[in-house]
């Protein structure tokens, strides 16, 4: 008994810190933030995190809860002094803006994320030109990992959005060069996302919920893996979901991955 219990601490150890999420490239450190879903297979309990990494290092990971606070300030630490504090917004398109999972297909650009003190009060802000942002990118789901932590508990990381690396071959600029004039990526990103639609967005969540649950669940219908945890076919949340995306992609390859992403992308599109 001691034996095994020495070879699982020793297994512990090998695994992969919190860091892992940070890394895109081994080659290349990636500085910026990101979004992930956490979840915790024992306690099936899931939540959003928004980190921050510098050269690959997590340096700070905050828990959003579950679900993702777009257009509200989230003011954290990047440091045990409380002077040190960042506050940032995240904001979508508007193509983006009335999806109710955070489901994209990896590399589109998805939003902005601005920061800078002023955002405290964002309701007093008229403009954003002042604001410093940069763009935010979909993550690429398939590359999700599991993490055993101190209390030998299984908990899956999810990446769902990242800011651009400077590896990043879509926009030409680094996190600290977002306020060159040429980028004028996020021209058409309202901050407060304050765009008009011609329907009830509300019909529109619950068909996009609807096809894309409906749509997963038929994939993973005789997978006995998935059902180990989803017992109740009833169950519609984030937490259903991303287990089956979860297992879905131990069970295909990257390209039968992401065509099954661009399916759901389909649901949710706005026309």
């Amino acid at each position: 008994m001691f034996l095994i219990q020495i070879l699982l601490i020793s297994l512990v150890f090998c695994l992969p810190d919190q860091s892992q999420s940070c890394i895109t490239n081994n080659n290349i450190p990636f500085t910026g933030y990101k979004v992930e879903y956490q979840l915790n297979v024992q306690k099936w309990h899931g939540s959003y995190h928004l980190l921050y990494c510098n050269d690959n290092k997590l340096i700070y990971d905050s828990s959003l809860n579950d679900s993702i606070p777009w257009t509200k300030p989230i003011d954290y630490y990047t440091s045990k002094s409380f002077n040190d504090s960042q506050i940032v917004v995240m904001s979508r398109r508007k193509s983006f803006a009335l999806r109710k999972l955070p489901i994209y297909l990896p590399n589109s650009l998805i939003g902005s994320l601005y920061y800078g003190p002023e955002l405290k009060q964002i309701h007093l802000l008229n403009s954003t030109n002042t604001v410093k942002s940069i763009p935010l990118m979909a993550a690429n789901i398939f590359r999700n990992w599991m993490e055993v932590n101190y209390k030998f508990q299984f908990i899956y990381h999810v990446p769902i959005l990242t800011t651009p690396g400077i590896d990043s071959k879509r926009f030409s600029h680094g996190f600290f060069e977002s306020g060159k004039k040429e980028n004028d990526w996020d021209q058409y990103i309202s901050i407060k996302e304050a765009y008009s639609y011609n329907y009830d967005s509300r019909i529109l969540f619950r068909k996009a919920l609807d096809n894309t649950l409906l749509y997963v669940d038929k994939l993973t219908n005789n997978n006995k893996i998935v059902k180990l945890k989803v017992k109740n076919k009833v169950e519609k949340g984030s937490k259903a979901l991303f287990w089956r995306l979860i297992m879905l992609s131990k069970i295909v390859n990257q390209d039968t991955f992401n065509k099954i992403l661009i399916k759901l992308d389909s649901f949710s599109k706005y026309k």
